[in-house]
């Protein structure tokens, strides 16, 4: 029992208040990139929006796009409110987010780079 407690004490903990605020920036991006996505197909949208079916599904992406917006205020006003001592071991929950760069950006860090020889295409 004491050895669980010690171990407990040693894991790194995060401010929940950094949690909240790495969300609310994670939401505003995922808005952004909404928008810029409405842009890029509006042109398109608009030469098939006389179908209903596609209709609501331009309405769907400007919806989409709102409420990350809102979502992203909410988390940022919240982490705002809270205490700046309380910390949280996101360690399990980090477990389960599969994508690396984004796993990093929610502990606090930013993923390094990796150094690519100049004239190297990278593809994807």
């Amino acid at each position: 029992m004491v050895k669980d407690a010690v171990s407990d004490l040693q894991k790194p903990k995060m401010p929940l208040t950094t949690i909240l605020s790495t969300l609310g920036e994670e939401f505003s991006d995922l808005g952004l990139l909404a928008d810029q996505l409405q842009s890029v197909l509006s042109p398109a949208l608009l030469a098939v929006a006389h179908d209903t079916d596609c209709h609501k599904n331009i309405q769907m992406l400007d919806l989409f796009s709102q409420r990350l917006n809102a979502l992203s205020a909410f988390v940022t006003a919240m982490g705002g409110s809270l205490p700046s001592a309380w910390e949280i071991d996101s360690e399990a929950a980090l477990s389960v987010v599969s994508l690396s760069k984004l796993a990093w950006r929610l502990q606090g860090d930013h993923m390094p780079e990796p150094h690519v020889e100049s004239g190297e295409l990278d593809l994807f």
